[in-house]
């Protein structure tokens, strides 16, 4: 088995608004896709998976003011290599996409409490490297942005146009 199987996650985004997302998360691990409901939701249930293939794994435990819920066992998946094809990085993703977007995902590292790898926007086919959570999430917003701004450009162009 490859690293590459457990370190790569699929993220369809059906719902944005104002920075808040819904959508699913695709994994070797799991035959069906996760839900997920705030950002929060997200970050938490992808640590989760990661804990649960035990790779990357973590350089630091997590603290809070609860008890930590413990590892579940390691489950197996096949080799996926690339992230820009949804059906390499994630057999169960097959051809999913999110109504509003789709990402890959590879975390290569856990370190200092936090993330380290690549983020694919799959519909623009554009990859940048995060160095952190903070980071791979203003990334995913910043795809949005970037939406925003094209649709408003092309809505004040028409506008121009029909005066």
């Amino acid at each position: 088995m490859s690293i590459y199987d457990l370190s790569s996650i699929g993220i369809c985004i059906d719902e944005y608004n104002a920075g808040e997302m819904k959508g699913r998360i695709f994994s070797s691990l799991h035959s069906e896709p996760e839900t997920f409901n705030s950002v929060i939701t997200l970050v938490k249930t992808i640590d989760k998976i990661f804990d649960e293939g035990e790779y990357p794994q973590a350089t630091m435990r997590c603290r809070g003011f609860g008890k930590r819920a413990a590892v579940t066992e390691k489950k197996t998946a096949e080799e996926n290599k690339d992230i820009s094809d949804p059906t390499k990085l994630c057999p169960v993703m097959s051809n999913a996409r999110g109504k509003k977007a789709t990402f890959g995902v590879r975390v290569m590292f856990r370190q200092n409490a936090s993330w380290q790898g690549t983020l694919c926007w799959l519909e623009k086919n554009r990859e940048e490297n995060f160095r952190s959570v903070l980071e791979m999430m203003m990334l995913i917003d910043s795809a949005f942005e970037a939406e925003t701004a094209a649709a408003t450009d092309s809505s004040e162009n028409a506008k121009v146009v029909n005066r």
